[in-house]
């Protein structure tokens, strides 16, 4: 009984022990989203890099103090291995749901432009989205 507990330990233990292979190859990560590119002037020489999405946020809210609805598109994702975010506030919820279809359709390029500036103390962004079909 007692060696056949073990012999049954040892078998189990080897299968496990094959089955865990200790080079696993990971395969790369394929964006959804392709062709989008990164352009700022303070950034990368003011040259457009490409820009690896790895999410795209739309979303709307509503400022209770200004009586109005806010319409935003978050893009999140690396430019040459830094991290970047780019929020581009939308008119109306019909230029959303536009953005919102170009980036679930077929598309030549997609330049997400940010500018950043000075008045006084504050610092202010400018952002823009630029679709090329």
């Amino acid at each position: 009984m007692r060696n056949s507990f073990i012999y049954i330990v040892f078998f189990i233990s080897s299968f496990t022990l094959l089955a865990q292979k200790p080079n696993l190859k990971l395969k790369a990560t394929q964006s959804k989203y392709e062709n989008f590119y990164f352009k700022s002037p303070q950034k990368y020489n003011n040259k457009a890099q490409k820009f690896t999405i790895s999410k795209v946020v739309f979303s709307t809210s509503y400022k209770g103090s200004e009586t109005k609805n806010k319409y935003q598109i978050l893009v999140t994702g690396k430019v040459n291995n830094n991290e970047e975010r780019i929020l581009y506030n939308a008119k109306n919820i019909d230029e959303l749901n536009y953005y919102k279809n170009i980036f679930n359709r077929k598309y030549k390029k997609v330049l997400l432009t940010e500018y950043s500036y000075f008045v006084s103390s504050k610092k202010y962004y400018d952002t823009s989205i630029s679709v090329e079909f």
